[in-house]
């Protein structure tokens, strides 16, 4: 008998840039078109949005190791002198694979239990291929595609699924397994909701044009880009392969500038970062708990078995829903992240939203408008027990993208949403207009139990931005203690809602480090006042700040935001001080740390992000070159910078009714 089952290809790649880096809080997105509802466009139909996992017939998930390339692991960097055994990858591999495994409130379990020969790239064929054999045009360091379901179906015995003459399921086998023998899986007849991934392939470049010379081991870790470990790979794409996506978060704490297993990107000249890398932090653990929780059935891999705990006497849910302050619309794909009060540490994020898309005949997907695309702007955190605040910001590129998450962050994106501030939820006084946006607000969660009605709305700031896109990041050879400086003319504050009362919220700069395990440390960041000299430079009073952070830390490869204590307060002294003439400028002030060497691998001070073609290309760029940058060495004598603008934000804001 065959059926035509309805299928799509889902892939993640772990890509790099730059110093080179690689490609999770949620789920890897497909669409469900079981219900056949006609959409507003004509021919097409609703599609929902909805995650991918396997289903528990599938698990333990069974994969093929691909041999056809042994008994080493290709060498790219130099061809005929292996550091990788197809042995030794094999057991590496399969280490990767129990870091997820051995998570005690997930039941999630991937076994490598054979070998398949294919000298051919993976595809769908019912064989989860491990392989380090790429096409051509494969540019990526690795990745996890998935076929999945789009409708609800039932299967039956002597289905054929996947193009070929073998019948891809059957009704002797309750679990998915090889039951004819012939090297692919089947599985057992019974009805699969749409998301049920029906293949997984995880494949690692190798090519000699662009690929990588794998390693496993401490002392294999090194500074050379196109080396990398391949436990720190592994780990991330088998968090791909049960559907876990991306998440914002590369910084666990104050003291900590590594990120989860899931973040898009891996710095493979960092060794300490590769190395942290490897193991799985809170929100990869809180995720694939909460998709394959532990203890929810009698029998099979949900029951509890020895080692196990039960999700629900661990984690609970934060709940909410997150709106647009300004557009007031649900936001699709906004990143909300919990914090534990005690220690300042990252531990979950989610992103919002319930979505849907217009779908036509030929599988193309379609935008229509928020009303009909955003369903809600929902968001669920699963946490364990504690005390935690919640911070919002927007997928907006800084320091990761919306199409290198999902449908619903892609869908957010398009409609303009991911234009807002960061800031935390506060639950007194929560609204557009918030009078301190950097006060967050208690939310105790025990096992079991769902802290509801969290809902945020976003503030509806005005932003003084003498900036566009960032070009570069810089200064790398920039001296100890340096400070740089953003100037915002008085009368740029002066023209925004003149004659009211503002609020000056916040500073926001843009910061970046040369290693991803690195914190971006400046030994203080102000808000200042001075004034512009005949000869250009600038006389910034340093000793009386308007406000002032002394060890402040930044967000790495994002805009860091200042919050200042009595936005009220200062908003009034700044308007009366120039209403006075007392105040013709204010000026940000970051100051890099004064000890050195600096920390990390590369021995590099903090970066700031830069707009502007630089002097050496002579390029047109998106913004005029301002000139109200500078640059200081000593804190006396601050010089204008003409060829960049530094990418600092003063944040503003109407007052609270």
């Amino acid at each position: 008998m065959r059926k035509k089952i309805t299928a799509i290809c889902l892939s993640l790649s772990l890509m790099f840039t730059g110093a080179i880096s690689a490609f999770a809080g949620g789920a890897l997105e497909s669409v469900d078109i079981t219900a056949g509802t006609p959409s507003p466009i004509a021919g097409h139909t609703i599609a929902r949005v909805i995650g991918i996992k396997w289903d528990a017939r599938a698990v333990p998930v069974r994969y093929s190791m691909n041999t056809s390339l042994g008994p080493n692991i290709p060498n790219p960097l130099t061809p005929f002198t292996p550091v990788l055994t197809l042995a030794q990858a094999q057991a590496a591999l399969q280490g990767s694979f129990n870091r997820w495994n051995d998570i005690p409130t997930s039941f999630i379990n991937m076994q490598i239990t054979g070998t398949t020969a294919k000298t051919t790239v993976a595809g769908f064929d019912f064989i989860n291929e491990v392989t380090f054999r790429t096409a051509a045009a494969f540019a990526a360091i690795a990745s996890s595609p998935s076929v999945n379901l789009i409708t609800d179906v039932t299967l039956v015995h002597g289905d054929l699924i996947d193009g070929d003459a073998d019948p891809d399921v059957s009704n002797l086998i309750t679990t998915v397994q090889d039951a004819d023998g012939d090297g692919d899986l089947e599985f057992p007849a019974g009805f699969y909701k749409a998301g049920t991934i029906l293949d997984n392939d995880v494949q690692f470049n190798t090519k000699v044009s662009n690929g990588f010379r794998f390693t496993t081991g401490d002392a294999a870790l090194d500074i050379v880009t196109r080396s990398v470990d391949l436990d720190c790979v592994a780990t991330h794409e088998f968090g791909h392969s049960h559907g876990l996506s991306h998440t914002l978060d590369n910084q666990y704490s104050s003291s900590d500038g590594n990120g989860t297993t899931m973040f898009p990107f891996i710095d493979t000249g960092d060794p300490a970062s590769e190395a942290s890398q490897r193991t799985l932090e809170s929100d990869d653990v809180a995720w694939s708990s909460y998709f394959y929780q532990e203890g929810t059935a009698a029998s099979g891999p949900a029951a509890l078995q020895p080692g196990d705990s039960a999700f629900d006497k661990v984690y609970g849910l934060i709940t909410g829903e997150l709106r647009h302050g300004v557009l007031d619309q649900p936001i699709a794909g906004g990143s909300l992240s919990a914090y534990d009060r005690q220690n300042d540490r990252f531990v979950s994020a989610s992103f919002s939203g319930t979505t849907q898309i217009s779908r036509s005949p030929t599988g193309g997907l379609f935008l229509i408008s928020p009303a009909f695309n955003i369903i809600d702007g929902k968001y669920t955190i699963p946490v364990p027990k504690g005390s935690y605040e919640v911070v919002i910001e927007p997928v907006d590129g800084a320091p990761v993208t919306a199409a290198s998450v999902s449908l619903t962050t892609q869908i957010g994106s398009a409609f303009g949403q991911h234009n807002f501030s960061e800031e935390f939820y506060n639950n007194n006084k929560e609204g557009d207009l918030e009078l301190r946006p950097g006060q967050g607000k208690n939310i105790a969660v025990n096992p079991g139990k769902t802290k509801a009605d969290n809902d945020v709305v976003t503030n509806r700031t005005l932003n003084v931005n003498n900036f566009g896109n960032r070009n570069f990041v810089g200064f790398t050879n920039q001296p100890a203690g340096s400070y740089y400086v953003v100037q915002i003319p008085a009368a740029q504050i002066a023209a925004i809602n003149p004659g009211q009362d503002i609020l000056v919220h916040s500073g926001a700069f843009d910061v970046n480090v040369s290693d991803a395990s690195v914190l971006p440390f400046f030994t203080e960041a102000m808000l200042a006042t001075g004034t512009i000299n005949p000869d250009t430079t600038a006389s910034i009073d340093l000793a009386n700040p308007l406000a002032h952070s002394v060890g402040f830390i930044g967000q790495d490869d994002d805009f860091s935001p200042f919050y200042f204590k009595n936005p009220h307060v200062l908003g009034q002294t700044v308007r009366n001080g120039i209403a006075s003439g007392e105040i013709t400028n204010l000026f940000l002030v970051l100051r890099l740390p004064t000890a050195t060497p600096f920390p990390g691998i590369s021995n590099r001070p903090p970066l700031i992000g830069l707009d502007g073609s630089g002097s050496a290309t002579g390029l047109p760029n998106d913004a005029p070159m301002f000139g109200f940058s500078y640059v200081s060495t000593n804190g006396v004598t601050f010089n204008r910078v003409n060829n960049f603008n530094f990418r600092f934000s003063l944040v503003l804001s109407e007052p609270a009714n």
